[in-house]
């Protein structure tokens, strides 16, 4: 618009709104589910929800007045933002697929940063067109580098946008590298004194999941 010489207001008002006085939910709500739900915190939101195999603690979900929900058809029907923030395994492949979107609230917003898989990309794309979705954003895909003809590059809702997604970037900054760097420079030095290394770079042990963060989802 602005490249274009443009000054649309409306095209862009008529489908923004603010966090303020909405419900957003977190499907995830281990270290990276619990950090989206304290940075949701002064958005003055509705409400909080997550939807995770295990309660937070509760010191840390009254920190940030978040509710569980046990079902997770019951809730992303609650939710008017759902976020994405658990990890891609058997039990999460296509866990938001046609089915589970058509408990979501009409016009909700789908956001996924953890893996593009965990949405199935032709119902997401068939949803943001008939406008039960608002809109679908992330930088993750099911398929990377996505293809020139992935259905994500061109989908919209039916005022022509809600399309939100961009390539997989966010660990690629430089201060996110250098974390990477520190990580794998940890792992090595552990590894090679034979000492444990620390519980949360342990995902797959010897034939099973270390990690709880993949207990109780679907399989």
């Amino acid at each position: 618009m602005i490249e274009r010489g443009d000054w649309q207001v409306s095209d862009v008002a008529r489908s923004a709104f603010d966090l303020e006085g909405k419900v957003v939910g977190t499907i995830g709500a281990g270290r990276i589910g619990y950090r989206v739900l304290q940075r949701l915190v002064p958005f003055d939101t509705k409400e909080l929800l997550y939807y995770d195999y295990a309660p937070l603690p509760p010191e840390a979900a009254k920190a940030v007045k978040a509710r569980r929900v046990e079902d997770l058809k019951e809730f992303v029907s609650q939710c008017d933002v759902v976020t994405v923030n658990c990890p891609l395994h058997e039990g999460t492949r296509d866990l938001i697929n046609a089915d589970l979107l058509k408990h979501f609230k009409k016009g909700a917003w789908l956001v996924n940063t953890a893996r593009g898989a965990i949405c199935n990309a032709d119902a997401v794309a068939a949803a943001l067109k008939s406008g039960h979705l608002s809109g679908y954003s992330g930088d993750v895909w099911n398929v990377q580098p996505a293809p020139k003809n992935h259905v994500w590059r061109t989908m919209k809702n039916p005022l022509g946008g809600g399309n939100g997604m961009v390539p997989h970037y966010s660990g690629t900054t430089l201060d996110a590298q250098a974390r990477y760097a520190n990580g794998v420079k940890s792992i090595l030095m552990n590894y090679m004194n034979n000492k444990p290394q620390e519980p949360q770079n342990i995902i797959v042990g010897l034939g099973k999941y270390e990690t709880k963060a993949c207990e109780g989802f679907p399989t």
